[in-house]
């Protein structure tokens, strides 16, 4: 597992996450193409935002609980590093349940992927 990264919705309550090695950084551009008769090309660039997607493995009960309802109430979430050098707005932007499957043989650890997402 790499370091330790962090979910919290206020200065007060967090979750503690650690990824596994698949960790990714990315930063998409919002932007318009648009191509004009002429055969020119114009690129609108309006801004750009953070994702991150990882996965994780042997997350007890109560955190794969806190994590999915803020995934299902599309909760305003802060993602920080081990560092906390760098604190980014995100929501949770899985197309299902981020922790839905249990680790095999517990049935009170789970393992899944989040998606992150900044707004």
């Amino acid at each position: 597992m790499t370091s330790r990264v962090m979910l919290f919705p206020s200065s007060g309550d967090h979750v503690d996450l650690y990824p596994e090695w698949d960790i990714k950084d990315e930063s998409r551009k919002v932007e318009d193409k648009h191509r004009v008769r002429s055969g020119g090309s114009y690129t609108y660039k309006w801004g750009d935002y953070f994702r991150e997607k990882f996965s994780l493995t042997d997350v007890n009960s109560s955190d794969a609980c806190i994590i999915n309802s803020w995934w299902n109430t599309n909760t305003d979430l802060l993602f920080t590093t081990n560092s906390g050098t760098t604190v980014n707005s995100v929501h949770i932007e899985n197309k299902k349940t981020p922790l839905g499957q249990h680790m095999e043989p517990y049935d009170s650890l789970f393992k899944g992927t989040i998606e992150l997402e900044g707004y």
